[in-house]
């Protein structure tokens, strides 16, 4: 079974504190199958202008406009009462700040999540985390339900910030240097190769993982936060906007890998169109997956091993 993941997030409006970008990157990281915001402050009208920066194929919005929903595929949907349960959660206790310091300081637990007994037996594994709260003085609610499917291997790829780097150009020029004396396009090729292993090399020394280094920053976060939801102080505050600035960074080199993978080269530095990439990125990527098939008998085959398994038995036929 594949993960099924939903992001349930009081947001205080999608046009303020780079809230709704962060759903973007978000909806990147974790393929969302359904995003659920309160008061996005907007009005109810534009939700389809915010369905297709989200890249999502239905959106509704309630009559007064303050939820919306977002869902990556067509859905009948309606509203069922039935008995609930709070579901247990991990990380920080509280989902909201007041956004002051010392006295003033008020932490709570105001978001909630709530399933009925229909919901539970349907996918009994499921999982709520809160989320650091950067964009909204609310925290976002990830729920999880199921087991997660098998991550690939992916080949090398230049990125455009290694060149902002004072090491970058050295890198290159060590490293472009054929240790034979033969066909010119041998001689290109071999150099080629050196400088890819040497700049992937010297990527992971340098900037490390962008993906790890954004979890770890963003663990960092959520531990400042817990210091100082226990200790409101002026300094603990000052250490996390440390933290948050150093996050910021890497969202930054984050926001340019992207760009670099959808291709879109010809947008000018500075350009803040990460919705744009990352919808052109997504849209590229759901094309090239391969969800199911059908083998020779007829039947449809879903699962990631089966249908490895029925590929390489097709092509050693």
């Amino acid at each position: 079974m594949t993960m099924i993941k939903t992001l349930i997030w009081n947001i205080r409006s999608v046009n303020t504190q780079q809230a709704f970008p962060r759903v973007i990157n978000m909806n990147k990281e974790h393929n969302f199958c359904v995003v659920a915001l309160m008061e996005p402050f907007q009005k109810k009208g534009l939700v389809d202008r915010y369905k297709t920066m989200l890249n999502m194929e239905t959106a509704y919005a309630n009559i007064n406009g303050q939820i919306w929903l977002f869902f990556d595929a067509v859905v009948e949907w309606e509203l069922v009462e039935d008995t609930d349960q709070q579901q247990e959660y991990k990380r920080s206790p509280f989902t909201w700040w007041n956004g002051r310091s010392n006295a003033e300081c008020i932490f709570k637990r105001l978001d909630r999540i709530f399933m009925n007994l229909p919901f539970q037996n349907m996918l009994p594994t499921i999982e709520v985390e809160h989320l650091i709260r950067a964009g909204s003085d609310h925290a976002p609610l990830l729920m999880t339900c199921g087991v997660q499917t098998t991550n690939f291997v992916k080949p090398f790829r230049f990125l455009n910030f290694w060149t902002k780097h004072a090491t970058f150009m050295d890198v290159v020029r060590q490293n472009w240097e054929a240790d034979f004396i033969g066909d010119p396009f041998l001689m290109f090729k071999q150099n080629i190769k050196r400088v890819k292993a040497a700049l992937s090399k010297w990527s992971r020394e340098t900037f490390g993982d962008i993906f790890k280094q954004l979890a770890i920053l963003v663990d960092i976060v959520r531990v400042k936060e817990m210091l100082f939801e226990e200790e409101p102080t002026t300094e603990n505050r000052i250490v996390l906007q440390k933290a948050q600035s150093e996050l910021k960074k890497y969202l930054s080199i984050e926001e340019q890998y992207w760009k670099k993978k959808a291709g879109m080269t010809w947008f000018a530095e500075g350009d803040r169109n990460t919705s744009f990439f990352h919808n052109h990125v997504n849209g590229k990527r759901k094309k090239l997956q391969l969800k199911r098939i059908k083998c020779g008998s007829g039947v449809w085959i879903e699962d990631q091993e089966q249908l490895a398994t029925a590929a390489v038995d097709f092509y050693q036929k």
